[in-house]
């Protein structure tokens, strides 16, 4: 029985017929699968000596209706996508860095039906980049602390060499539901 088979068993059992009536014409769980495991392969990276990494940070973006459909089971589903992006992952050879993690985020111009996935490697022992921080800091605005008399605020780190560390670039892929992504059949 292969990875997606295995996959929509345990969705399956996890909310039964449901799906089947919730769906109709909608994002359906079982294609944001397969969209993953196919993410992974062609965001995966070869490192040498038989070596590939794969990502091991997913995000699943939805339109309004889809997520809102998804929404009542989303922490489950994330668990259970990011279980099978793993068996997948394990099946293939890849290496990880980290745990594998799936997100579902809602973007309110996509339509119903349509959804994007994109990935990249999160390294948990790389320190966090300048763009890392940045985005910290437009989630969560720093707190201010004024320097004591005398003493200057210490310097920001320097950024890391791009070849002094690998990255595999982030991803962006739009995938309608019902359709084949372009080159696909």
């Amino acid at each position: 029985m292969g990875v997606l088979q295995r996959f929509e068993r345990r969705l399956e059992g996890m909310v039964g017929l449901a799906f089947a009536r919730i769906f109709k014409g909608k994002v359906h769980p079982a294609e944001i699968a397969k969209a993953l495991t196919r993410e992974a392969d062609e965001q995966r990276s070869v490192l040498g000596e038989g070596r590939v990494l794969a990502p091991n940070v997913y995000v699943v973006t939805l339109g309004r209706t889809d997520f809102e459909h998804l929404g009542q089971w989303s922490d489950q589903l994330a668990g259970e996508l990011a279980d099978m992006v793993t068996e997948h992952i394990d099946d293939e050879g890849y290496q990880i860095f980290d745990k594998v993690t799936v997100r579902l985020e809602r973007d309110l111009d996509l339509p119903t039906g349509v959804f994007e996935v994109s990935s990249h490697v999160a390294d948990p022992a790389r320190p966090p980049s300048r763009d890392d921080l940045a985005s910290a800091q437009i989630a969560a605005p720093p707190q201010v602390v004024p320097p004591a008399t005398g003493q200057h605020p210490p310097l920001p780190p320097l950024p890391r060499c791009a070849a002094a560390s690998p990255r595999t670039p982030a991803s962006r892929a739009r995938r309608s539901s019902g359709a084949p992504a372009p080159g696909r059949a």
